[in-house]
């Protein structure tokens, strides 16, 4: 398999075992044994307009008039679900049960025509608190990517805790990657077949790469 067993012997059976993976019936494809509590791909204006009363969109994108995402789901510490929204020029919104802000992230920089939002879900990634996940395209005609971000609530932020390409397009050529979560883990394959296992640092409060010695990347 190439990736060395070392971290916790929990890890290690998933490992061995590869059971069968689970994606979030369609709206990420690329995101394997993850169980979201909300998820959709559907853009609306309504949810850019919303956001608007706390940022406003960059209308000179061309990703400003597709709208954006909302989902519904416990995100935050606080008892109650939380209202997650997600513009491609107004970032990640989390309002709390009284339509409050609480947290928030900065938007993505407009790169080209091939610029949106992909999917937002929200669920559980075998890590002490729940994390959303959004796919994000950037680009234009001739080349984009899809990044596939997780991102969990910490105070008054929306932090990422692992960002990676999982779609890559040039030209007719589209190879993808993904990203299967672990118990206090994730391996991480990018469109170009290498394979790493990324640790989960509590401390730190992200997924840690492969360097300490430890862990070995392999082609596939």
């Amino acid at each position: 398999m190439g990736v060395k067993c070392s971290i916790t012997p929990v890890v290690c059976l998933w490992l061995i075992a590869r059971p069968a993976a689970t994606t979030s019936s369609g709206v990420l494809p690329w995101l394997h044994n993850f169980a979201p509590t909300a998820k959709t791909s559907d853009l609306t204006p309504s949810v850019t307009n919303r956001m608007a009363e706390w940022r406003a969109p960059d209308l000179s994108c061309s990703a400003a008039t597709y709208g954006g995402l909302a989902i519904t789901a416990e995100v935050a510490p606080a008892p109650g679900a939380e209202r997650v929204l997600a513009s491609f020029t107004q970032g990640i919104l989390v309002l709390d049960t009284k339509g409050e802000l609480i947290a928030s992230t900065m938007p993505f920089g407009c790169a080209g025509s091939a610029d949106e939002l992909v999917g937002l879900a929200a669920g559980d990634a075998y890590i002490d608190r729940p994390v959303i996940a959004l796919a994000v395209t950037t680009g234009g005609h001739r080349e984009s990517a899809t990044w596939l971000v997780l991102s969990r609530v910490e105070g008054s932020v929306v932090a990422p805790v692992f960002a990676g390409i999982v779609e890559h397009r040039a030209g007719d050529r589209t190879r993808a990657g993904d990203v299967t979560l672990l118990p206090g883990a994730l391996v991480y394959r990018t469109p170009s077949g290498m394979r790493t296992l990324w640790t989960y640092d509590a401390a730190q409060h992200r997924y840690v790469p492969p360097g300490d010695g430890s862990q070995r990347a392999d082609r596939t």
